[in-house]
């Protein structure tokens, strides 16, 4: 192929004249799709840049992600043809001229058209994938650029890239998006046509175009890219674009549809990808101007259970096998993240939060729940199913996780007496409930955490976590624990001396010493049946004088003076399962579990 120089030449030095001027489209090149092949060599990922301009109509997210029509907006041609009386011109024979003494644009045409020659002659020439010469060679694009136009497609050059070819779809998306004049500029490779699927790629200096069978051409770049490029591009789980880059969203925000997902970006937060459940839900929060907004992280999984979660300006997502996408924010959020979030005793967000006007909402939880109430603040709930469970996951204040046996007695608030009692029992490494009772702690409910109960006739339970090595009452129901039988002597020391908080016997009855043959004898039987809670004594700590004494476990389920109380059955149950060193942890559930 040689197209004599100084038709080029003539085409820069006529340009001003020319009054008419042919346009080469997209339209001029065929519509199938990219079939070279080389070896594939990536190109450095694109940079994100500070504010994407927009490339196509703004619209707002929708659930189904929807490819996105080409810009129908004309594109002015970039590489006019030449009259057909220049190219009827010949050069004369006796024409010596040289690039150096050429103006610098003519002489930038002699590089183009030689650079344009020798890369179609690399490609096979008029028998190779670009067929024969269609055009001239044409220097009055961008840059000093060059054009030529061939049966299959066109090869560019410039200065700054080089020689390629284009052809196909992906001739086709770059021509939509206003050739090398675009935001694309010029190609700085090959199409490379080894990619999942048998899919191409052709790198331009602005960015990408991608083509698949099943998603056809679309182009990417600038901070989209990027993030694309680090989920590992087509080969990812986003896999190939489906649509061009939207802009115009709130805030002057941009999306990207994938088929696997969709990567939005503002300049607020920088790109982030949706896919799956997550992304499901977003959606139906209204996308990015919804109460969520933008997203501001990737969604992150391998949590508990193999739980994802992703963070979004407004609040979070999480997944789980339990309650699937479920979203969080405000003031429920925050509290859920001071007890350790999905780590915690609650587990993972089964439901979204529900509202009752604006001065009570409430969200429910694998093992519990939260509820805000105007001008109250956040209050707790774990059920009784997720006390075990609490001491699985570490989300117990309070010692605990070990023993063969612990269990729970918990009220809900201050100064509530009643208690839920519950019985772990470890199995295989972890704890299961045994059984689940209720009952009665001190009539003025649980000290609160670090608080000495005090003298009895002060009547609270004290918080903690306290182990039991001995039983008492009238005969031994079959306790592994160290068993007191009683007797008419039989006493717990009250007084302010060396008796304080220990067993001892005596016929003498001197108040606040208890007599505890009468607790065992009387018609309720508080004493019949009893274990020692070793609060305020060994072997969980030293004794303190007036810090509390004759902490209890006992029959006659009824609020008492600091002990905690059960149906005697239940009690005499406790006793037959019951090993020393087995734990009881008590309190009121806010301040006892993560």
């Amino acid at each position: 192929m040689k197209i004599p120089k100084v038709i080029a030449v003539v085409a820069i030095l006529a340009a001003a004249a020319v009054t008419s001027i042919i346009p080469a489209h997209a339209e001029d090149l065929p519509s199938v799709g990219p079939t070279m092949a080389a070896s594939f060599q990536p190109a450095p990922k694109a940079e994100p840049t500070a504010s994407p301009s927009p490339t196509s109509a703004a619209t707002s997210g929708s659930a189904t992600p929807v490819p996105t029509a080409t810009p129908t907006k004309s594109a002015p041609a970039p590489s006019p043809s030449v009259t057909a009386a220049t190219q009827s011109e010949k050069p004369t024979a006796t024409s010596k001229t040289t690039a150096e003494e050429l103006p610098a644009g003519v002489a930038a045409v002699g590089a183009g058209e030689a650079a344009i020659e020798a890369h179609w002659e690399s490609l096979g020439g008029a028998t190779g994938s670009l067929g024969p010469v269609a055009s001239a060679v044409l220097c009055v694009l961008r840059d000093s650029g060059c054009v030529q136009r061939f049966e299959n497609g066109a090869i560019h050059w410039s200065n700054a890239t080089g020689a390629h070819a284009t052809m196909g779809a992906i001739a086709a998306k770059w021509a939509g998006l206003n050739w090398e004049s675009g935001r694309l500029g010029y190609p700085i490779s090959e199409q490379i046509c080894t990619l999942k699927n048998a899919g191409c790629v052709q790198r331009f200096e602005g960015g990408a175009i991608h083509w698949s069978k099943a998603s056809g051409a679309f182009a990417t770049w600038a901070a989209i890219a990027a993030k694309w490029a680090g989920l590992n591009w087509e080969s990812g789980r986003l896999g190939y674009p489906i649509s061009n880059e939207i802009c115009g969203l709130k805030n002057g925000g941009c999306v990207q549809r994938f088929e696997g997902g969709a990567i939005h970006w503002s300049s607020g937060t920088g790109a982030h990808a949706t896919w799956a459940a997550i992304a499901a839900r977003w959606a139906t929060l209204n996308w990015e101007s919804g109460r969520l907004g933008y997203a501001v992280s990737d969604e992150t999984c391998g949590l508990r259970n193999d739980g994802c979660v992703q963070r979004f300006e407004g609040g979070v997502v999480y997944w789980s096998p339990f309650g699937g996408a479920q979203p969080m924010w405000g003031a429920i959020l925050a509290s859920y993240g001071t007890r350790s979030w999905e780590a915690g005793s609650l587990g993972y967000p089964v439901a979204a939060e529900s509202c009752s006007g604006s001065s009570a909402c409430s969200q429910e939880f694998q093992y519990g729940r939260f509820a805000w109430t105007a001008g109250v603040g956040v209050k707790y709930h774990l059920r009784s199913a997720g006390y075990c469970e609490a001491l699985n996951r570490n989300a117990v204040r309070y010692p605990g996780a070990g023993p063969a046996r612990v269990s729970f007695a918990i009220a809900e608030s201050y100064p509530a007496t009643p208690v839920t009692f519950t019985n772990c029992v470890k199995a295989n490494g972890a704890y299961r409930v045994d059984w689940t009772v209720t009952g009665y702690a001190g009539e003025s409910g649980f000290a609160r955490p670090g608080v000495a109960s005090g003298p009895t006739i002060n009547k609270f339970s004290p918080t903690g976590s306290f182990t039991v090595t001995e039983a008492f009452g009238l005969g031994n129901p079959g306790t592994a624990l160290s068993y007191r039988q009683l007797n008419p002597y039989s006493r717990w020391g009250g007084r302010l001396n060396s008796n304080y908080n220990k067993y001892f016997e005596s016929s003498a009855d001197i108040f606040p010493d208890e007599n505890m043959w009468y607790y065992a004898t009387r018609p309720a039987h508080d004493y019949r049946q009893g274990v020692v809670i070793n609060y305020n004594r060994p072997p969980d700590s030293a004794i303190q004088m007036n810090a509390g004494f004759a902490i209890f476990l006992h029959a006659n389920r009824v609020p008492t003076w600091g002990c905690i109380s059960l149906e005697e059955a239940d009690v005499v149950r406790f006793q037959r399962g019951a090993v020393p060193g087995d734990r009881i942890i008590m309190g009121v559930g806010d301040d006892v579990f993560n």
